[in-house]
């Protein structure tokens, strides 16, 4: 489990762009696996195989730093309203979702990507997964929901929602977002599996 104050540093596959979550403790972030089919082909749409459950670790956006390679950072969303996939051009490799607006100050770092994974300890919850009869569970929802309404909400009171590598001054995205056709979108779930 990450000490208090500690930084843990993030890279694509390449290494070209690389990154920190500074000031990591334990109500600062909730470790997640998450088996939906979003996050599944934000993988499979980038041309990898589905990894079947993604681990994730939720914080808020002025932790995440970019440290080196910031130009190949991109986003797409898999539909116009859809959550902000952002991920290094340099290798396609999946690195972050956040919402669409910058006040929601969340943001999830795929676990994959962290030079020390085991940092983040074991996951508190696990969304969507397979259950019999093509229906889906949860386990420890209510927490993370919890936790990350409670740093939502500090990080718009202390006004740090502002200091984010994903949006502009303005509240815009600080790259355009590419929305997928309908082809590669289904293009993508067609890798996902069951």
């Amino acid at each position: 489990m990450a000490a208090e104050g500690e930084t843990l540093g993030f890279a694509c596959t390449c290494g070209r762009l690389r990154g920190e979550v500074r000031d990591v403790s334990p109500a600062a972030y909730t470790h997640i696996v998450c088996h939906c089919r979003d996050c599944r082909s934000a993988y499979t749409h980038l041309g990898l195989a589905d990894p079947e459950k993604v681990g994730i670790l939720q914080t808020t956006q002025d932790r995440i730093r970019i440290t080196e390679g910031g130009e190949h950072l991109r986003v797409f969303r898999h539909t116009p309203k859809g959550a902000l996939r952002w991920f290094a051009t340099c290798c396609d490799t999946p690195l972050f979702y956040t919402p669409l607006k910058a006040r929601l100050v969340h943001v999830g770092l795929n676990t994959d990507r962290l030079e020390t994974p085991d940092a983040v300890g074991e996951p508190v919850a696990e969304a969507y997964i397979p259950a019999p009869g093509g229906k889906v569970k949860n386990r420890g929802l209510g927490r993370m929901v919890g936790r990350m309404v409670t740093r939502m909400a500090a990080k718009n009171l202390s006004g740090e929602w502002r200091d984010t590598p994903f949006f502009e001054e303005d509240g815009t995205p600080a790259r355009a977002p590419r929305v997928l056709s309908r082809e590669d979108r289904a293009a993508a779930l067609m890798g996902v599996g069951r």
